[in-house]
């Protein structure tokens, strides 16, 4: 009988892949994003993780999501560290903030700081993604936007030697979670709504950062 992991991957599969399939997301991989659309999409990333990683902090308290709050997956860094590149070293008040990046904040803040299927649902959908696809988009990006020196650290987990084994790791310990079934269900209907928040995010950009035409002859 399949685990709760297969249960969740299967039960978001839909909201996954409309996600990644959004236009922004489209353009971006074909280059086709203005530079200051990738850089606004780093600064809603900053915006998001911190409030996530914040709930990590205190979720290391607890039992059931302790085993999820790994030290070794945090971005803030790295995404402090992108922006500095990106914007320059006054960046906190130079860079866009849309309102669908500060509702994901918002609900991360108002769930995922008391209640561990909250936080375990956000967490998978964030972290799970990035270790699958991150190396990729870096590459990508940073070749895109000629990022040699800076940039796309967020993109690079330093600290997770074989992102396949932890991933694996990562689905063991859904499987081994001892939560109720109506628990369970919570988690997988946060899941799905996280999907939903990242999209919204890819829209707002989208509408924000269109194609750049050239004009030359």
């Amino acid at each position: 009988m399949p685990g709760f992991a297969a249960r969740l991957r299967k039960a978001t599969m839909a909201e996954h892949r409309e996600a990644e399939t959004r236009s922004f997301i489209s353009r971006l991989m074909a280059g086709a994003v203005p530079r200051a659309g990738f850089a606004a999409l780093t600064a809603q990333y900053l915006i998001v993780y911190r409030e996530l990683e914040l709930a990590a902090d205190t979720m290391r308290a607890d039992p059931t999501a302790a085993p999820f709050a790994d030290p070794a997956l945090s971005r803030v860094p790295a995404l402090t560290a992108d922006l500095t590149h990106l914007y320059g070293p006054g960046f906190p008040q130079r860079i866009p903030v849309t309102s669908a990046a500060q509702r994901y904040a918002d609900r991360l803040r108002e769930y995922c700081h008391s209640s561990p299927e909250h936080f375990i649902a956000h967490h998978y959908v964030r972290y799970l993604g990035d270790l699958s696809g991150g190396l990729m988009v870096g590459r990508k990006v940073a070749a895109t936007y000629g990022l040699r020196d800076g940039g796309v650290a967020f993109y690079a987990f330093d600290q997770i030697g074989d992102p396949r084994a932890y991933k694996a790791a990562y689905r063991e310990r859904l499987d081994r979670l001892s939560l109720a079934e109506e628990q369970l269900a919570a988690l997988v209907e946060e899941a799905q709504l996280a999907f939903g928040l990242n999209g919204a995010v890819f829209q707002e950009l989208d509408s924000a950062y269109p194609e750049e035409i050239s004009t030359a002859a």
